[in-house]
């Protein structure tokens, strides 16, 4: 792993040989699970494609207590392996919340729970789909960025294929 870049609070982490065998590893769980369509006001819709937007790890509730979400109860082995992985790779990272979207393109955005910066990283087999920060292009694909997406505004390009994004932070 390396950080190739670094603008206002974007880093960006190559993944080496064996990170990327833990990629596909998280790829392929994600392909077994069934994701419902997102209510996100802030996902765009393609015909091509339904999007889903899923909560994993702790969420906050209405009433300000924070459980966990639904999808980890039907998917335990999925946030383990992402744990594992931003462990290995981002071991100083302090996470316990995120999302896991499929075919999701957001639109321009600054994210209300996080309480500090985000990592995101792509999956798939897509192409285009950059996440804009602030307006500058990043490839997730197979990267991990860290960006403050709480008070930097950031949006994704259109793509086509099927596009995975993992993005985790704390809340």
């Amino acid at each position: 792993m390396s950080v190739n870049i670094k603008m206002s609070s974007v880093k960006v982490y190559d993944i080496d040989d064996k990170g990327k065998v833990k990629l596909d590893i998280i790829l392929e769980a994600l392909k077994e699970v069934k994701f419902q369509t997102s209510g996100n006001r802030k996902v765009l819709t393609h015909d091509r494609s339904r999007p889903s937007s899923m909560p994993c790890g702790m969420k906050k509730e209405l009433n300000g207590t924070y459980g966990e979400c639904a999808f980890d109860r039907l998917n335990p082995h999925i946030y383990p392996l992402i744990r594992d992985f931003v462990n290995e790779y981002i071991p100083n990272f302090d996470f316990n919340a995120g999302y896991i979207n499929k075919n999701v393109q957001m639109i321009p955005h600054k994210d209300k729970n996080n309480c500090d910066t985000s990592l995101i990283f792509g999956l798939g087999d897509y192409k285009d789909g950059r996440l804009y920060v602030e307006g500058t292009p990043f490839d997730i694909k197979n990267r991990v960025l860290e960006f403050d997406g709480k008070r930097e505004e950031h949006w994704t390009e259109f793509f086509t294929g099927d596009r995975y994004s993992v993005v985790i932070y704390k809340i």
